[in-house]
């Protein structure tokens, strides 16, 4: 013990006197494995660590399928009433709850905050072992059909809405008219199951009841609604059943209930219903799944170039210390002995590099929560934990020992005692030629390979963020309003009456009574005269939409004054569900069996990170429609309040809702893309910096080595492009060696994950490649020729000089 000791401290004294060999290894290898680390701890979170709630192996999310009669997927979505059949009817499932997201105002409060909403069953807080801060959650007294007006808070409500109020079980709140009690609080430390999507962060729980979906809407057996969510616990006497057994059964109770439901029903015929399950776990992680593995491919890389590099230094190293292990040797040290002293010395600086990174850790899960807690489930789960303290102290361990043992490969034991009597000079340690050219094909295939897939990847996300949307969004801001429950007419009669008040506002240019450009439900059509049946995105606008986003109308008409009036049976598609309806003619005319009739076309838009392009329709809205868009005059802003105030001067009862810009309804769909596209140049410009650092080591030290053959054929006549050419031919096969390895792992990638990378391969992308491939080469070309610089500028004699 006392001699590991002394060996670090010796280790720690002669480091001291290396304050940039050290800079240059504990800040490299400590970004790098924080970064890795932060990776690691993320993916095990995400992909390994089970959820917790008890029984969670037991845990199934249900998906609803609506199958078309030409056998695709039209709709992953539950309809209502086949939700509440399964829900009612299903016995695989010991416990079952429903959950259905929306939002609302609390009218009750001064601020009359907007809040999301979940609406369950009372069986969901027992499933996820819901802690409580006050009070209790749900009971049997808030079964389905019981309608008991009660109502839960999260604890950031509690803190936030209510100001912690202790005595807040004592209080209710007012929201959409009706009035609830407030019987409990969640805990601050409740994780919440992210069912519907991991931005969506509920604020506030209603009884199953009081969910938003319309009476109207509880009956129709055809319309799907995604907010609709089913999660069951297997009960223990089916947990041998496969997973196709279990869909099978579950199919089986909806199907054979709605196909008898929907008999008389044309559109539907040879329609079906097939519902499949997945596990909780999977259904809360499929979405970032992607996004994971791509990170730790991408840190991994990066790792493996920085560890490439650090070689490289301590390579030099060795070689600086080569006198030092002579005297060490000729005193009677062994090579285990030797191995030690090394030990000591990469494992300080190893050490001092783990510490560095525990910091980019905390600091990376930070990031990662801040920016990305909206798109990554389970974020929010992030910590320094066990799992990240094991990787960090066997990553310090691996790379210690792996480092280690490549200084002391480098060592002839029995040629130490005459580098000591050499003086040094002649005879040392040298890396071999083989070993130098493994680290440069490494280098090279690894920087072309993660260059090349970076550079995809941020084409792809770059053409998702520049496409043209083919809609304005300047200037315009979209609302919601939260109306008071009476009938359609003094509805409308409000809404008309809000439209005339902002119109005389002198910040506003335009408003049309319409949801924003990126709102569609989906809709069933059928052809007059041919039967033929569509399943289509579809909105209702006014007259003034179009016009207001500037959305072009290439044939026929828009909506008239009279036809949103009236509520006329009329629509106008866009140029692709126009060509589906006439592929060799004209839509204008064309007729549906619900008695609408088209009678313009307007062209296509794309939406903000979607390539595809869909068909879609428009109809009029009705004047009782709750949504608006406010156009805004250039260079004018008006604001959340001066909404409010309007809203209010027209009646005192009505609520805001939200109230967005379309901005920043772009900005969040793309943030994902612009996430990407940043991630993916950082990583290629990393990459590329840090493998031609390390192939500027490689070929330094190369060149170092070869000092006095450069000197010599210089002396003798050598021209400097001689010595260049020279350089370039002795390093060329460890360049194509590398080129082809980074080209073999791309096929193998490609042949591995097809199913995935379909969507991103395509001969686009052949110039790509050769333009990574260029890049590493002619990055290749400046670290040979960096090096050779001095001999080529100085004098001769220099080069014979140095090398004695």
């Amino acid at each position: 013990m006392n001699l590991f000791c002394y060996q670090l401290k010796q280790a720690y004294l002669s480091l001291k006197q290396k304050p940039i060999f050290v800079l240059s290894v504990v800040s490299t290898m400590g970004l790098t494995l924080g970064a890795l680390l932060c990776v690691l701890t993320l993916a095990y979170v995400m992909l390994i660590k089970p959820l917790p709630y008890p029984d969670q192996e037991r845990l199934y999310n249900v998906e609803h399928q609506l199958i078309s009669n030409e056998n695709v997927i039209d709709g992953r979505a539950f309809t209502y009433p086949n939700l509440m059949h399964l829900y009612n009817q299903q016995s695989l499932f010991e416990q079952s709850v429903l959950m259905y997201v929306d939002g609302g105002v609390i009218t009750s409060l001064p601020s009359e905050p907007m809040v999301a909403i979940s609406f369950i069953t009372p069986q969901w807080f027992s499933l996820f072992s819901a802690k409580m801060a006050l009070g209790k959650g749900f009971e049997e007294s808030e079964k389905v059909n019981s309608y008991n007006p009660v109502a839960v808070l999260t604890y950031e409500t509690w803190q936030n809405k209510f100001n912690g109020d202790i005595n807040v079980l004592e209080k209710s709140l007012t929201l959409s008219g009706n009035n609830y009690r407030i019987i409990g609080v969640l805990a601050e430390n409740n994780i919440e199951a992210p069912l519907a999507g991991a931005g969506f962060k509920t604020e506030l729980y209603l009884p199953w009841d009081y969910n938003s979906v319309s009476e109207r809407e509880r009956k129709r057996w055809g319309n799907d609604d995604s907010g609709l969510i089913y999660v069951g616990k297997l009960n223990k006497q089916y947990a041998e059943y496969s997973k196709p057994q279990i869909d099978q059964i579950l199919t089986k109770v909806v199907n054979e209930n709605w196909q008898s439901k929907v008999s008389g029903h044309d559109f539907f015929k040879n329609w079906s219903i097939v519902l499949e399950t997945q596990t909780l776990k999977s259904f809360i992680v499929s979405d970032g799944e992607r996004s994971v593995y791509l990170l730790l491919i991408g840190s991994l890389g990066l790792l493996f170039i920085a560890c490439a590099n650090i070689a490289n230094l301590f390579v030099s190293r060795t070689v600086e210390r080569q006198q030092q292990l002579a005297i060490s040797a000729a005193v009677g040290a062994s090579k285990a002995q030797l191995f030690r002293n090394i030990l000591a010395e990469t494992g300080l600086l190893m050490f001092a590099a783990i510490l560095l990174a525990q910091v980019v850790i905390f600091v990376g899960f930070s990031v990662l929560q801040y920016y990305l807690g909206d798109f990554l489930p389970r974020i929010n789960e992030l910590e320094l934990n066990a799992f990240s303290f094991s990787a960090s102290i066997l990553l310090l361990i691996l790379l210690t020992l792996t480092f280690s043992h490549l200084c002391l490969k480098m060592i002839n034991y029995h040629a130490l005692n005459a580098t000591l009597q050499s003086g040094g000079k002649g005879i040392g340690i040298q890396v071999s030629k083989r070993v130098r050219n493994i680290l440069i094909s490494s280098q090279i295939a690894t920087a072309t390979a993660l260059v090349f897939i970076n550079v995809v990847l941020y084409k792809d996300a770059s053409e998702l963020v520049n496409q043209p949307l083919g809609y304005q969004t300047n200037n315009i801001t979209s609302v919601v309003l939260a109306l008071p429950n009476v009938e359609s007419e003094i509805k409308a009669q409000k809404l008309t009456a809000l439209k005339a008040e902002l119109l005389a506002h002198p910040k506003i240019k335009k408003v049309s009574q319409a949801m924003r450009p990126t709102g569609f439900g989906t809709l069933a059509l059928t052809a007059m005269e041919t039967d033929n049946r569509y399943t289509v995105l579809g909105k209702d606008i006014d007259d003034q939409y179009f016009s207001m986003l500037k959305q072009a109308v290439i044939e026929g008409d828009n909506f008239s004054a009279a036809d949103i009036k009236d509520d006329r049976s009329v629509m106008i598609v866009n140029d692709v569900f126009a060509k589906k309806l006439a592929p060799k003619g004209s839509a204008i005319g064309f007729k549906f069996k619900n008695g609408v009739e088209v009678i313009g076309v307007v062209k296509s838009i794309n939406m903000p990170g979607i390539q595809r392009v869909e068909s879609r329709f428009y109809y009029p809205a009705s004047l009782a429609r709750n949504m608006l868009l406010i156009e805004q005059h250039q260079g004018q802003i008006f604001n959340r309040d001066e909404m409010i105030s309007a809203m209010k001067s027209v009646d005192k009862k009505l609520s805001l809702f939200t109230f967005t810009s379309l901005n920043e309804y772009k900005d969040r769909r793309l943030f994902s893309s612009v996430t990407t596209a940043v991630t993916t140049l950082v990583l290629a410009i990393l990459t590329l910096l840090l493998s031609g650092l390390g192939l500027y080591g490689i070929l330094n030290y190369s060149s170092q080595m070869r000092r006095f053959e450069i000197g010599t054929r210089m002396a003798i006549g050598a021209k400097g492009k001689d010595i260049v050419s020279l350089v370039f031919k002795d390093n060329a096969g460890a360049l194509g060696i590398g080129l082809a390895v980074s080209f073999i792992v791309l096929l193998v990638l490609y042949f591995g994950f097809s199913d995935t990378l379909n969507a991103y391969i395509s001969l686009e992308l052949l110039p790509l490649f050769i333009l990574t491939v260029g890049a590493i080469s002619l990055l290749s070309s400046l670290a040979c020729y960096v090096p050779l610089r001095p001999f080529i500028k100085n004098p001769v004699i220099h080069a014979l000089k140095g090398s004695e």
